[in-house]
């Protein structure tokens, strides 16, 4: 993400076509991944998961940058899968 190099973790993600939608199956991946990486590092996945878009203004996710309405559900499902992590936790 240039120059958020220092202090963030960049995820590489394929999509099947040009809408830049992820599939189900990756979108579902990359939310636990990123709920893991919020619980390990203390982290609150409403504001400290960031787009490259959001650094650099390339549309990159493109489906998040063209879908803002899917970009805030995709923090909601990370959320979700936060709070399910710290429930098997106990």
């Amino acid at each position: 993400t240039n120059q958020a190099n220092g202090y963030s973790i960049s995820i590489e993600c394929c999509h099947p076509d040009s809408s830049g939608k992820f599939t189900d199956a990756t979108e579902k991946a990359l939310a636990e991944l990123c709920a893991y990486l919020c619980k390990k590092f203390g982290l609150d996945p409403m504001i400290d998961i960031i787009r490259h878009y959001d650094v650099t203004g390339k549309i990159c996710p493109k489906y998040f940058v063209d879908h803002e309405d899917a970009w805030e559900q995709f923090h909601a499902d990370v959320d979700a899968a936060l709070n399910d992590l710290k429930k098997k936790r106990k």
